[in-house]
């Protein structure tokens, strides 16, 4: 039996013994030194050697600025995080906001729009002229079909689908029910949709706005061109119809001019065109009333002698008739075919009984050859009223209307401007 290796442990009364094995005793008694020993070297080497130390510090010192630097990179990351989400907001603000003005703008705009088109609809059908006073059917001259206005605009107040910026209504501006993929629509989305239903909003403004204007137009070049028919001097009748209008004696407008830039709204250029033709066709309406398109006589009229040059009833010789002669009986009333003021009433010569109306813009009227005068010298009448009643007074052989029409003194053809109100009449 092999040697063991015996440790006794005695303390006053008590008393332990413990056997080992030979070669666990070595390798506690002889390892553990070892250890010891290694460990004390290792000690006293990294002490003793300042490299190493200052190695290690230099390593922990790195580790930290390491450390340091990165929390400073992800503190500015989340600083311009946070100024980028404070600009993105106030950009977001920024779009609502002018989106907003939009919408307040379209709305304004329906109601401009639309009470353009209550002006003009009521407009197109009270300015027909009187019927009795412009069915004018001379023998020489065929009566073109009365156009009837046809301007069908339908306006629509701007509702973008429900979206209402200054209130609390839904984003989406389809319609659609989006409770199941609310998260997919972003607010970018919802004001570029905003956005492109307040362009098609606009757009559907101007639309209307052309669709009021081209009838507007084409009506003005109509009333234009009765104008010319006639040869009346426009400008002037224009000049004399304002100056006679209530309120706008002495008025006046004016200012250096300046053209519109490029760039200027779509809207309000489309409103200003369609502005400026119904301001046209007013200021040619007023104008009318002092022009002398209108028939003297009432129903169909027969002409019995036409302007120009023709055989003297009593001399047999030729001569320049200065009017036209209307075959109607004794005490038919007789009409003033414009407004204006009367200038004669009475007896001249070979006019018989004579009525002559003074209209303004170097137009004048007369009606020759009366059995009765309705008026008298200094009076205002209307288009319409009655100034007489046919008689055969003067140089005349029976029962007629002598009608001139006169522009700065001197008689022109009154066919012309017979011809003028049935252009007229189609065109209004």
């Amino acid at each position: 039996m092999r040697s063991r290796i015996r440790i006794d442990f005695t303390y006053r009364n008590f008393r332990r013994e413990l056997a080992l094995h030979p070669a666990l005793g070595v390798a506690v008694f002889g390892f553990i030194p070892l250890i010891l020993v290694s460990c004390l070297g290792v000690g006293f080497y990294s002490i003793f050697r300042d490299d190493m130390l200052a190695s290690l510090i230099r390593g922990q010192a790195r580790m930290q600025a390491a450390y340091e630097e990165r929390i400073g990179a992800l503190r500015s990351q989340i600083e311009v995080d946070a100024s980028q989400r404070i600009q993105d907001r106030r950009a977001l603000q920024a779009r609502v906001a002018d989106l907003a003005g939009r919408q307040a703008r379209l709305e304004i705009h329906t109601a401009q729009v639309s009470a353009l088109a209550a002006q003009i609809y009521p407009a197109a059908e009270a300015a027909r002229l009187d019927p009795a006073a412009t069915s004018i059917a001379v023998r020489h001259v065929p009566a073109p079909p009365a156009a009837k206005p046809a301007l069908a605009v339908k306006i629509a107040k701007p509702a973008p689908a429900g979206f209402d910026l200054r209130g609390p209504q839904p984003l989406d501006p389809s319609g659609e029910d989006l409770s199941e993929n609310v998260d997919t629509i972003t607010p970018e989305r919802k004001l570029r949709d905003l956005a492109s239903n307040f362009d098609s909003i606009e757009q559907g403004q101007i639309a209307a706005l052309e669709n009021l204007r081209a009838p507007l137009a084409a009506k003005a070049e109509r009333l234009l061109r009765a104008f010319d028919e006639a040869n009346l001097p426009v400008d002037r009748l224009l000049r004399h119809a304002a100056s006679r209008r209530p309120g706008k004696a002495g008025s006046g407008v004016g200012g250096p001019f300046e053209p519109a830039p490029v760039g200027a709204d779509a809207f309000e250029r489309a409103y200003a065109g369609v502005s400026q033709s119904l301001a046209a066709i007013d200021g040619l309406r007023g104008a009318l009333s002092y022009a002398p398109l209108r028939q003297p006589l009432f129903g169909p009229l027969d002409v019995t002698s036409s302007f120009g040059f023709r055989t003297d009833p009593f001399l047999g010789r030729p001569a320049l008739h200065s009017g036209m002669d209307l075959r109607g009986d004794t005490g038919d009333p007789v009409r003033a075919t414009a407004a204006g003021r009367v200038v004669l009433a009475g007896p001249s010569g070979g006019y018989g009984n004579l009525v002559e109306i003074d209209h303004g813009a170097g137009l004048a009227t007369r009606y020759g050859h009366l059995s009765q005068i309705a008026v008298e010298e200094g009076q205002w009448v209307e288009a319409g009223a009655v100034v007489g009643e046919i008689g055969s007074t003067g140089r005349s052989t029976g029962p007629h209307l002598h009608y001139e029409v006169r522009t700065d003194g001197v008689a022109v053809d009154p066919s012309r401007y017979l011809r003028a109100g049935l252009l007229l009449n189609s065109a209004l």
